[in-house]
């Protein structure tokens, strides 16, 4: 099984327009990655970020407008000059499916193509083994494709499935389901394409094509759970490092500390503090190792925790580190790792990617 390479993030920064007719299709993605980046944009405005001519990019919105793809806002009134009218993408004109494959469950939902879930579903896997995740995905895939009508299926942008880069299971297991191709598998099933990621840094490019980090090309995201693993991303590309993820506690108190998180225990419980002050300190020791060669103006930090659980987590690593760098939880909550997964299709279809 093969890993998508890491995509590039900041999908529009120094934009080129071409105006050949082979073009077209850069053009149109280039188009729809500006109003992935803006709730809105007039033809004005796309333009002066693309590039390219009024021309062109009329030719571009009607063309997406056929496909539904984009819509018009309300004429803005009242300025010098005819009225401006917004263009956004349209919420009901793609959709994606994302699985995250871990230890124990299978998580999976349905965006749309603004990027809020549509469907969610878990499925909790009794015996981790390559046949168990096969017959787990392929069940989800049907049972999300059953949420949809005839019209929306249609829109499907395709798969995008995830795993960790370790399961913490048997080696031979491990080796096995990381090994067997379900990128073929499911795409025989369902006839949609199918892209492979491991799952933090799918979740980080999500981050940074639909969530809190849209239009920034410099910024550390990390993930917490049994691990802290983050991932810079500088100019636009993200880094793994040497060391992918830093040990916060072991498997069996995770276990314990996951079960708690899941079951809504209060935070105040001895178990989630402990873990809640190991993360705040893998992460000010990273921040701290991280500024003696680099300089980021972002930390993003997600996590499979409760709203609270966040927002203390956020607050107590913004009393621990510089001043200079901004901490913000994620916008996509305890599912993000699904979400990663379900984003990468759209990325992939729809944006100017540049690797």
């Amino acid at each position: 099984m093969r890993f998508a390479p890491p995509p590039t993030v900041r999908v529009a920064e120094h934009p080129g327009g071409m105006n050949q007719v082979l073009a077209r299709s850069f053009n149109e993605r280039l188009i729809m990655s500006l109003l992935l980046q803006h709730d809105g944009m007039t033809r004005l405005q796309l333009g002066q970020e693309s590039g390219l001519s009024a021309q062109t990019i009329s030719v571009i919105v009607r063309a997406l407008e056929r496909d539904n793809l984009v819509s018009k806002g309300e004429a803005v009134r009242g300025r010098i000059g005819p009225p401006t009218t917004p263009i956004s993408l349209n919420p009901n004109g793609a959709f994606s499916i994302g699985l995250h494959v871990d230890r124990h469950a299978i998580e999976a939902t349905i965006i749309n193509f603004v990027g809020s879930p549509v469907a969610q579903k878990r499925n909790t896997l009794t015996t981790f083994n390559v046949q168990n995740v096969r017959d787990a995905l392929i069940g989800m895939v049907d049972m999300l494709l059953g949420e949809l009508t005839a019209t929306q299926k249609a829109l499907v942008a395709g798969i995008g499935l995830t795993f960790p880069q370790r399961f913490e299971a048997e080696e031979e297991q491990e080796q096995a389901v990381l090994t067997f191709d379900f990128e073929q598998d499911l795409r025989a099933h369902s006839g949609l394409e199918v892209v492979i990621q491991d799952d933090v840094t799918a979740a980080a490019s999500a981050e940074t094509l639909y969530g809190q980090a849209k239009r920034m090309d410099d910024l550390l995201f990390c993930y917490a759970s049994k691990d802290l693993k983050p991932r810079l991303i500088l100019g636009g590309r993200i880094y793994t490092g040497s060391k992918p993820q830093i040990p916060i506690c072991d498997c069996q108190t995770w276990a314990l500390t996951a079960q708690n998180l899941e079951n809504v225990v209060t935070q105040d419980d001895l178990g989630i503090q402990r873990w809640i002050k190991q993360v705040v300190s893998k992460a000010a020791d990273l921040v701290q190792d991280l500024a003696t060669f680099a300089s980021v103006p972002e930390m993003i930090l997600s996590a499979p925790v409760p709203t609270a659980v966040m927002d203390e987590l956020v607050s107590r690593i913004r009393t621990e580190i510089s001043a200079d760098l901004s901490v913000t939880g994620s916008r996509f909550g305890p599912n993000a790792l699904a979400i990663g997964a379900a984003i990468m299709p759209i990325q992939t279809r729809f944006t100017a990617n540049t690797l």
